[in-house]
């Protein structure tokens, strides 16, 4: 990381691009997971609205299954944004158009876009931590809760982010070299001129250990009511219900540790943060990829139901006899 912008430098206005490097790669790499992933985020958004205009399934928890949803959403949006500030400005491949313009708001939306993703992406999990430890510790008032948790939660999660993302409005966006063993021409976009010289990465960073802290409680919490109850008679379609949305959780911390790592690295070493640079984008792929195949492959409701005739139950009845 470094705070030379490249606009107008002639040396990478001349810049020719290199197919292959390391960075190509790595941009290349995430496509093959990503694709079949959107497949897959396509058969639950129809099981979601089989769900909402169909028979209400015993595993399904509706408000747990909208806030995944939006989560998913989200994440794809998280994971484009990285890919366009991060992955695509390394390999070069805009690096002469980026030295050839001058500082502009376009590139600064796609910085402040990439940082607003970030916010969210940790706030869905504190979110459906909250809405876990609800059916446990209200069973009677479940639907109730859930529905005031969620419709104030929701507008709190698209609007908390907008307190950090305003002061970077007047900001205008530039592209700068990627310093350590990167390649010339291997850039980065950043930005340059908010209100009050703020930065982002004190916010993420503060945002990043509260959110964190707060779903480890969360489950922890759960964890113990879950085992003071464990003796209670539940159907097996619930247990396997509660075990995949524990895995969904789980699966969503790779963002939040990979996110902080390169945080704090940028603040007390920017030279080093470029190698975790390289990294932090495959923390929120774990949100858009693994969340939804470890959903779609654990929890019963994506299970396909045996239906049998009823002549021949009938007939095995009657055998039976």
């Amino acid at each position: 990381m470094n705070n030379i912008s490249i606009n107008g430098d002639p040396a990478y206005i001349d810049y020719k691009f290199d197919l292959y490097t390391v960075p190509v790669m790595t941009a290349i790499l995430p496509l093959f997971y990503i694709i079949p992933t959107i497949f897959v985020l396509g058969k639950i958004i129809r099981v979601y609205i089989q769900s909402l205009i169909g028979n209400r399934e015993e595993s399904l928890n509706r408000y747990v299954f909208f806030v995944i949803f939006l989560q998913l959403v989200m994440s794809f949006f998280y994971m484009s944004t990285d890919y366009t500030t991060i992955r695509i400005p390394a390999t070069g491949i805009i690096t002469n158009w980026c030295a050839s313009v001058q500082p502009n708001h376009y590139i600064k939306t796609l910085f402040v876009l990439s940082g607003y993703f970030n916010f969210t992406a940790m706030l869905f999990p504190f979110l459906l931590s909250i809405l876990r430890l609800i059916p446990v510790y209200y069973p009677i008032r479940t639907d109730e809760m859930c529905s005031k948790i969620v419709r104030f939660s929701i507008p709190f999660i698209f609007l908390f982010p907008l307190i950090f993302c305003i002061p970077l409005f007047p900001a205008l966006g530039d592209c700068r070299q990627l310093l350590g063993t990167y390649q010339f021409g291997a850039i980065y976009f950043h930005w340059r001129g908010g209100w009050w010289n703020m930065r982002l990465a004190e916010p993420l960073i503060f945002n990043s250990i509260v959110w964190l802290s707060g779903c480890t409680i969360a489950n922890v919490l759960l964890y113990k009511k879950l085992a003071k109850l464990r003796f209670q008679r539940q159907s097996i379609q619930t247990k396997k219900a509660e075990r995949s949305l524990t895995f969904i959780t789980l699966s969503m911390f790779p963002a939040y540790m990979t996110n902080l790592a390169l945080l704090v690295v940028f603040i007390f070493s920017p030279t080093s943060s470029a190698y975790l640079l390289a990294l932090r984008p495959y923390g929120s792929d774990c949100d858009f990829v693994v969340v939804p195949w470890v959903f779609y492959m654990t929890h019963p409701i994506f299970r396909e139901k045996k239906i049998v005739p009823i002549n021949v139950v009938r007939a095995q009845a009657q055998t039976t006899v």
